[in-house]
């Protein structure tokens, strides 16, 4: 993580870790950035995180989890849960004002439900964070309107913000709270592996329309067996899998925002053909493009 004020970043000999240092003598950080930024990349710290994205679509990554997110997407990431928001955008294209966050060492939260037998359900709360809590609906508008205003608030106040958010996690129902980590997923498998998957990453997103996995190796300095056997384990998603991913999403971005022919689009996304466009467009979407771009349209 570049340096910002409140934080610095620390590489150690066992692999890339964000270190995270709260302004002065706060428990609690709090922080916006746009996209691209040296900050959005896949990463683990040791602070939960408490974030949300403002603009844009594109997908989530978080330990062997994906999953598409849009504008209003809030999540919450456990201690040392590596992650990444991986947003589809233009050539030249820039987000400015796309992650707002927060975060705070689970260890300050547990020493506030000591204090506070009120707040006990929090360690229920901070043991599904390890899993990657995804919210929506009321429970993400709650939390969205909370993290935006911490922003403007002074350090005592933010420590109400904070509280009331964990027990919006908390209190979700369950249809407005979901988990995207299996319980199988161990994150030692993320030491030592940032700058072999931010590479690939990287490649993969600027090529998305022609990547294939020779291409991605290559840029990760590894040959193509060894890569393919690294991007599954590490990011918990085969490399054809999490390329088709980003490139369906690419295609819901282009047939949402854009007047453009689907045929224009489907070439866009990687696909030389309209049949596999097709096939693999309804695979993950359960929709065809000409069926999602009406349903967009209707809204």
């Amino acid at each position: 993580m570049s340096s910002q004020p409140g934080s610095i970043s620390s590489r150690s000999d066992s692999g890339s870790l964000e270190v995270i240092v709260p302004d002065g003598e706060t428990a609690i950080r709090w922080a916006s950035h746009g996209y691209p930024s040296s900050l959005a990349k896949w990463h683990y710290h040791p602070q939960i995180e408490i974030h949300l994205i403002r603009e844009g679509s594109g997908q989530f990554m978080a330990g062997d989890g994906l999953m598409p997110f849009e504008a209003g997407h809030v999540a919450l990431i456990g201690s040392n849960l590596p992650h990444n928001w991986i947003s589809d955008i233009r050539p030249g294209e820039r987000l400015t004002h796309r992650d707002i966050l927060c975060h705070v060492r689970p260890q300050t939260i547990r020493l506030l439900s000591s204090a506070f037998p009120e707040t006990a359900g929090f360690e229920q709360v901070l043991r599904r964070a390890l899993h990657a809590v995804v919210l929506s609906g009321e429970s993400a508008h709650q939390v969205a309107d909370l993290l935006v205003a911490m922003g403007d608030h002074e350090e005592s106040r933010r420590v109400a913000d904070l509280v009331a958010m964990l027990a919006v996690f908390e209190h979700a129902p369950e249809a407005e709270s979901r988990t995207l980590v299996t319980p199988e997923y161990n994150p030692m498998v993320a030491v030592g592996a940032e700058d072999g998957i931010n590479a690939a990453i990287s490649y993969i997103s600027d090529h998305l329309d022609e990547v294939s996995l020779q291409d991605a190796a290559e840029a990760a300095a590894m040959s193509a067996s060894t890569f393919s056997r690294f991007f599954k384990r590490v990011a918990g998603i085969g490399f054809a899998d999490f390329v088709r991913s980003l490139r369906i999403g690419r295609a819901c971005r282009l047939l949402s925002c854009t007047d453009m022919p689907i045929a224009r689009i489907q070439r866009m996304s990687g696909y030389a053909n309209a049949s596999n466009f097709n096939r693999r467009f309804l695979e993950e979407t359960s929709l065809t493009p000409s069926a999602y771009r009406k349903n967009h349209s209707a809204r």
